[in-house]
């Protein structure tokens, strides 16, 4: 097992009981529950990656030589292009040991000095996309709405859902027909798992219904009669053609997510490089706090963790970054 048993029962005068063996057993299994499924996951495999290596040098992978680690990082620097694999790696050690009951290697002055060479060196710009504003959404939903096709309808959903609602692409893909309450001025919407829920109770997004017809409550609608739905379905999926007639069928990717939205982009002529998935977030954001709205309650309906991630998709007007001068203006 890649992950042992963090109790390790010893000997004193007697022989464990059954029962000590039996929750022996368990610990790993309550273990795990500390972290998210996809967090484990990915601690776990780091971890296998770390082993394998150690396995082929002869040196222990538990408990791991602060020098050891070093000289890992420097290896996977040498093959990574990011830096993405060094800290999978620092962090699934220091998980590994933390949860065996035992020291963690890597916190230590030599790794954490070289990883944070490692970052370094490996540093890219980031190609931050541009947030979307009302107009431009309006401008987009509007041109796809004139050929009401099914996909047309379901893309046009998915921009306004996103940009109102402030959601990752995490949270559109798993946004389920039978949890979403439609209201007379409101659309509740549930999400089982978000970023920021660490105790998976679940949370309501409410998003409301607005004048035009460029509105998430009235599409999320028209889009519920027309997809064909039936039981616990996907609201945004691939759209299958069955007997001459369109439902929404299969799960869609991102990738795929972020194909319509470029086409829909490419219709309304706006360049689809400087905009992706994200733009939809940081554009409801930057909007919603333009417009006065309370960061606790942007910060709410975004699932943002902290102000300051929350922050980082602000985006100011031309007009916002003039009024700190004007106010200092001199008459």
């Amino acid at each position: 097992m890649i992950l042992c048993s963090c109790l390790e029962l010893r000997a004193v005068r007697t022989e464990p009981t059954h029962e000590l063996v039996n929750l022996s057993r368990k610990i790993p299994e309550v273990v795990l529950a500390s972290r998210a499924p996809g967090t484990v996951t990915k601690y776990l495999s780091a971890f296998q990656r770390w082993q394998e290596w150690a396995g082929r040098q002869g040196i222990p992978s538990v408990p791991a030589d602060p020098w050891h680690i070093c000289l890992y990082v420097v290896k996977l620097l040498q093959e990574a292009r990011t830096a993405s694999p060094i800290t999978s790696a620092i962090c699934a050690l220091a998980w590994s040991h933390k949860v065996r009951g035992r020291p963690d290697p890597t916190d230590n002055a030599q790794v954490r000095n070289l990883v944070q060479a490692a970052k370094r060196l490996l540093a890219a710009p980031k190609d931050r996309k541009k947030p979307m504003t009302k107009q431009m959404l309006n401008q987009i939903a509007t041109r796809l709405l004139r050929n009401e096709s099914l996909q047309n309808l379901q893309t046009a959903t998915l921009m306004t859902v996103g940009f109102a609602g402030l959601l990752r692409w995490n949270d559109l893909s798993n946004l389920y027909v039978d949890e979403i309450e439609i209201k007379e001025d409101y659309m509740a919407l549930f999400l089982e798992v978000r970023k920021n829920d660490q105790l998976r109770q679940g949370n309501w997004v409410l998003l409301s219904r607005w004048q035009g017809a460029v509105c998430p409550v009235a599409l999320t609608e028209r889009l519920l009669s027309r997809g064909g739905y039936a039981g616990h379905q996907k609201l945004f999926g691939r759209i299958r053609r069955s007997n001459a007639s369109q439902v929404v069928r299969d799960q869609m990717s991102y990738s795929r997510a972020r194909e319509l939205i470029q086409d829909a982009l490419r219709q309304a002529d706006v360049n689809p490089s400087a905009f992706g998935l994200h733009s939809l977030r940081s554009g409801g954001a930057s909007v919603a706090a333009a417009a006065g709205v309370p960061d606790r309650l942007i910060q709410r309906q975004g699932g943002w963790r902290s102000e300051t991630s929350m922050r980082m998709y602000f985006k100011e007007s031309l007009s916002a970054m003039l009024s700190v001068s004007r106010a200092l203006a001199i008459h």
